[in-house]
């Protein structure tokens, strides 16, 4: 694993892969997350960060001969350096028509399935996503899905941060949770209630992405999409599921 402090940590490049001199000189490159355990996340106890996502996308930089640095930070600051530093990448995202022309994308990393949760003691049933429609549901600042939500006419409250849902749902300030179930059942663990809470109806699966600085070069992004489609299809991804307990 990556630490925060371990900034520009030499990989390894055993793996025999032959790179264009450009792509080898190029700058270094800046990976951003955002703290979403399971798949991006720093470990309270080691500051390392952690994830399955962060596997994958390490695994891909090393095939890659790419020596980058790994920090956190919030969704807005890392959109916006992502936006605004050359050679920095943000990973675990949505690729949204609003967000495809600002940046270079890498993707598919994976899939999420994406619930609403509600409080288990809730008798109410949805047979459909669309009768949440009257009720609150809880999102979070800049997420793309409450974003795109509200714009459909649901009632979408906004938290700073995520982890604020559970406890707002629990306390019936909220009715439903719009979250990635693997998310939000981390989070609910971590603060004690993942046997309060159950899920009331699936959303959609969601494809989560790398998206980096529109200026990175072409030859760079080609060769991510390419490792990236490598490791979905030589075992190694399933791999990497197994190692953190997903799969």
């Amino acid at each position: 694993m990556f630490k925060v402090r371990a900034i520009q940590q030499s990989l390894v490049t055993s793996l025999g892969f032959f790179l264009i001199p450009a792509l080898a000189q190029a700058e270094s490159i800046k990976l951003v997350i955002q703290e979403f355990a399971p798949f991006t996340y720093t470990d309270p106890k080691t500051a390392e960060i952690k994830g399955f996502l962060v596997d994958k996308v390490i695994e891909i930089m090393k095939r890659a001969g790419e020596t980058p640095s790994v920090t956190s930070t919030s969704l807005a600051r890392g959109l916006n350096a992502t936006m605004n530093e050359e050679n920095t990448c943000l990973f675990g995202f949505r690729r949204t028509p609003e967000r495809e022309s600002f940046y270079k994308w890498v993707g598919p990393l994976t899939t999420d399935n994406w619930v609403l949760y509600t409080r288990k003691d809730d008798t109410r049933v949805l047979k459909h996503v669309e009768d949440a429609k009257p009720y609150a549901i809880g999102s979070y600042r800049n997420a793309a899905t409450g974003v795109q939500l509200t714009e459909q006419g649901y009632h979408i409250v906004f938290a700073g941060e995520d982890e604020e849902n559970p406890r707002l749902l629990i306390n019936k300030r909220i009715d439903y949770w719009i979250v990635s179930e693997l998310h939000g059942m981390y989070i609910a663990a971590q603060q004690g209630f993942a046997k309060d809470i159950v899920p009331a109806i699936k959303y959609k699966n969601i494809e989560l992405n790398m998206l980096c600085n529109v200026h990175m070069d072409k030859q760079r992004i080609e060769l991510f999409n390419k490792i990236n489609k490598n490791i979905d299809n030589d075992g190694t991804m399933d791999k990497i599921l197994r190692k953190n307990g997903i799969k």
